[in-house]
């Protein structure tokens, strides 16, 4: 993916809104341990984790699979994305230590 600057539209518009001072979300700028860390726990549960970015291109999207429905979590990019892996890897241990205990009781 092309590294995207202040003028970046990926939804093809010739101008759009004007967001001062919001700055844009980059994957490349979050820490790599988080998302693998997330990764693994999603998958040790049984679940999966998609990593993308809002329509706009100015979110961060997490789409989690395996906590029910599939849903997709959006952060702005002031936002903690690495807080947020964090409770993602939680959620998930909690995911593995209901499945661990329902297989015990069978």
């Amino acid at each position: 993916m092309p590294k995207r600057d202040s003028n970046f539209n990926p939804i093809g518009k010739s101008r759009g809104l004007q967001r001062n001072g919001v700055g844009i979300a980059d994957w490349e700028t979050v820490d790599a341990q988080s998302v693998t860390r997330a990764i693994a726990a999603a998958g040790v549960a049984g679940g999966a984790l998609r990593f993308g970015y809002s329509q706009d291109g100015y979110c961060y999207a997490i789409g989690i699979y395996g906590d029910g429905a599939p849903y997709t979590e959006y952060l702005k990019p002031h936002e903690s994305v690495e807080d947020t892996l964090t409770s993602i890897c939680q959620l998930f241990a909690d995911i593995a230590d209901d499945k661990a205990k329902a297989a015990k009781a069978t």
